[in-house]
């Protein structure tokens, strides 16, 4: 599937503007006469096994841009200020984890509620419990910010989504302690070295 950059912040998928997201996954699935078709997943609301399905290569992609498009999770991943610790996550209502295939006609209320946004930490999210903040405000000034890097190089990073998932939803109690990441300290040189020994070691030598 061809995608094309338009700005910053968009990618055309099949003449559709999508919000570019770090989070939004694809995956290889077979289509009912088993042939190969590429879905979209939201991994904030479950990882690319168990995540919502946004749309389907082939098919109407309206839906998939009205819901990216709205998401605020881009933002807060995009800005200067995203955090290694930060963990946001969807919640879909209902707890949709596929994408539905009833007729409009049917479709109950729930289904046309918007999904939910949280953004909890890794270190503080023990003290909200299933009340995430919906926002990233809190983050400034905090001790433990660190400079994100690709979520590929973050460890555990679904296991972590699908967990701060269950919080929101009420699924887990908070019994274990934060599982935020804290930068190694620096090491004192020793002040007995001389000059030239603290250089050494200053330049790996």
């Amino acid at each position: 599937m061809d995608h094309i950059p338009t700005t910053k912040n968009c990618i055309v998928i099949q003449e559709t503007a999508i919000r570019c997201c770090e989070l939004r996954v694809e995956r290889q699935v077979k289509d009912a006469e088993g042939q190969d078709q590429l879905e979209y997943v939201c991994g904030a609301s479950g990882g690319p096994e168990q995540g919502h399905v946004l749309g389907k290569s082939g098919e109407d992609l309206s839906a998939m841009a009205a819901i990216c498009n709205a998401c605020p999770i881009p933002d807060a991943l995009e800005s200067h200020r995203a955090c290694l610790q930060l963990v946001p996550v969807r919640r879909f209502p209902a707890g949709q984890r596929v994408l539905p295939v009833i007729q409009p006609s049917q479709q109950s209320d729930a289904d046309n509620q918007p999904a939910e946004a949280y953004f909890p930490c890794r270190w503080f999210y023990t003290l909200y419990r299933r009340d995430q903040p919906r926002n990233c405000d809190y983050c400034q000034g905090c001790p433990y910010w660190f400079p994100r890097p690709p979520r590929e190089l973050i460890p555990d990073y679904w296991p972590e989504t699908r967990k701060m998932l269950r919080i929101v939803s009420g699924e887990e109690a908070i019994t274990k302690p934060p599982t935020g990441f804290t930068p190694e300290a620096r090491r004192i040189p020793d002040k007995s070295w001389n000059w030239w020994q603290r250089l050494r070691d200053k330049i790996h030598l």
